[in-house]
């Protein structure tokens, strides 16, 4: 057995030990909020609830990560051959685009929930400032709702029909 075997064992069954601690701590809404594990992004980042609920709804994915992992670590230190190394490259490959793939869903998850700002604006994924424009939130003293047509990127106005040019509006 090479040394490249091992250490590539070792890597992978590292990783394995990390991302099983990650996704057992985000399974049971546990893990803390930090900078360093966990989904972490700008809409996860917003909230504790949004950064606990992303890595609830994660969790079960780093876990499923862990046993690629451990497989992988497995195969790599089981198999009696110098390509045995390919076995802990694939996992570690297989378990990066699956924990990429359930941390967009936690983040989707944690986009979903309810703006905790106290604007009462929650008709925007996420950047667009409604203070001036406060039409597109049913602000009383706010003129038309297409008055924000142009203004934000949110589409709230949009998907009520308001924003409609005038060529649009005349094929009625």
């Amino acid at each position: 057995m090479s040394v490249l075997t091992v250490v590539a064992a070792v890597l992978v069954f590292v990783c394995a030990a990390v991302w099983g601690t990650v996704g057992v701590l985000g399974v049971t809404g546990t893990l803390p909020g930090n900078r360093w594990f966990g989904v972490r992004s700008p809409e996860t980042g917003k909230s504790e609830a949004a950064f606990v609920l992303a890595n609830k709804v994660a969790g079960p994915g780093f876990i499923g990560a862990a046993v690629i992992l451990v497989m992988g670590g497995v195969l790599t230190l089981g198999v009696d051959s110098g390509w045995s190394v390919l076995f802990a490259l694939a996992a570690l490959v297989v378990a990066v685009v699956t924990v990429g793939v359930v941390s967009g869903l936690g983040i989707r998850a944690a986009q979903a929930l309810p703006d905790e700002s106290g604007s009462g604006c929650d008709c925007c994924s996420g950047g667009d400032d409604h203070g001036a424009t406060a039409s597109a939130c049913g602000d009383e003293k706010a003129g038309s709702p297409a008055d924000d047509c142009g203004q934000s990127s949110c589409g709230s106005c949009a998907l009520q029909g308001m924003c409609e040019t005038d060529s649009a509006a005349g094929k009625r």
